[in-house]
C-alpha cells in the first residue's frame, strides 16, 4: 500500500511517517525542507492551485492530510491562507485524484465552542476562531465528497524530529530548564493524546481498512488544564517548576480566541474498535521515554 503525508515537516507528520514506513511504502510531502528529511521527500506548498504533480510522483492509496497552519493568531491575522491550506487543499486533493484513493483528514477540537464539555461526534460543531472554521471547511468537503475518508478530531502534544520547529511541551521543558518564568492555563481544559500514540491508532485503521466515511475523536481519555499538564511533564522529567505559575486565558485579549474547553468524548472510538487510549499518566510517560531518547 502507498500512502502520502502531508505536514512531514511538522510534529505529527514527520513521527508518522516513520511509524508508517516500517509497514508501508511512505511518500512525504511538506513546506519546508530539514536534516531528518526522508527518502521519499518532496517539498509542496499546499497553496499550489493543482496538485496533480504531487499525486504522479506518489500515486498513494491513502493520503493523510497533517499538514495545516495552526497558530491561532497566525490564522485570525490571515484568515484567506488559513482557508485555503487547512480547508481548500482538502478539495484540491479529492479533485486530484481518484474515487478509490482514501483520505483520512487530521482536524482538531475547535470545531467546538466552550461551552460543550466532553464533545462527541454527533455534537453541532461552532468554531470560534479563524483556524477552528478552516478545519470545518476540510471537514465539510470531506463529508460531502463521494469519497471513503475518516475525519479524526484531535488534541495533539509530542516532541519535534525536525530540530527548526518547536511546540508546547519544548516550550514548556526549555523555559523551565533555562529558569524562564512561564504562565499555564489553569482554566483551560483539554484530554490531549500524543503524537506516538495518535500515530499508532491511525496506522491501526489503515491495516484493518477502517477507513469508512466517518468522524472520530481519538484524544486522550484524561481531562486536565494546560498547567497541570505542564506540572506532570516537569515532574516526571525531574525539572525544576518553580517558574512555572498558575494563568487565565482570560488575561491574553490580544491572542485568538480559543475554547477553555477542549475536551474530546472518544467513547464511540474505544467502542467500535475495540482500542484503549491512553489517561494522561501514560501520555506524561510517553512524553518522558521519548524526550530521553531524543535528548
Amino acid at each position: 500500500m502507498r500512502i502520502l503525508v502531508t505536514g512531514a515537516s511538522g510534529m505529527l507528520g514527520a513521527t508518522l511517517v516513520n511509524l508508517l514506513s516500517d509497514q508501508f511504502t511512505v511518500y512525504a510531502t511538506g513546506n519546508s525542507n530539514f536534516e531528518n528529511s526522508f527518502s521519499r521527500y518532496k517539498k509542496f506548498d499546499l497553496s499550489t492551485e493543482n496538485y496533480n504533480e504531487l499525486i504522479k510522483w506518489s500515486t498513494p492509496d491513502v493520503i493523510i492530510l497533517c499538514g495545516a497552519l495552526t497558530n491561532g493568531n497566525y490564522c485570525n491575522d490571515n484568515p484567506e491562507i488559513a482557508f485555503n491550506i487547512n480547508g481548500v487543499s482538502v478539495m484540491k486533493f479529492i479533485d486530484a485524484t481518484s474515487e478509490n484513493v482514501k483520505l483520512i483528514y487530521i482536524s482538531t477540537d475547535a470545531v467546538f465552542p466552550s461551552a460543550l464539555h466532553f464533545a462527541k461526534e454527533t455534537d453541532c460543531v461552532f468554531p470560534e476562531n479563524i483556524y477552528g472554521k478552516s478545519k470545518e471547511l476540510g471537514e465539510f468537503f470531506l463529508i460531502n465528497s463521494n469519497r471513503k475518508f475518516t475525519i479524526i478530531r484531535t488534541t495533539i502534544v509530542g516532541l519535534n524530529i525536525n530540530k527548526s520547529k518547536s511546540g508546547f511541551v519544548e516550550w514548556i521543558i526549555n523555559s523551565s530548564k533555562n529558569k524562564e518564568s512561564i504562565s499555564l492555563f489553569e482554566d483551560v481544559f483539554f484530554t490531549p493524546i500524543t503524537i506516538w500514540d495518535l500515530s499508532k491508532e491511525l496506522c491501526f485503521l489503515i491495516k484493518n481498512n477502517n477507513i469508512s466515511s466517518e468522524i472520530l475523536h481519538i484524544s486522550g481519555k484524561s481531562i486536565c488544564t494546560k498547567y497541570e499538564f505542564g506540572k506532570s511533564i516537569l515532574d516526571a522529567l525531574n525539572i525544576d517548576s518553580s517558574k512555572v505559575k498558575k494563568g487565565s486565558i482570560k488575561s491574553f485579549e490580544d491572542r485568538a480566541k480559543r475554547c477553555t474547553d477542549q475536551t474530546l468524548d472518544c467513547t464511540n472510538y474505544q467502542n467500535k474498535y475495540h482500542r484503549n487510549l491512553p489517561s494522561l499518566v501514560e501520555t506524561i510517560s510517553t512524553i518522558k521515554k521519548y524526550y530521553n531518547e531524543q535528548y
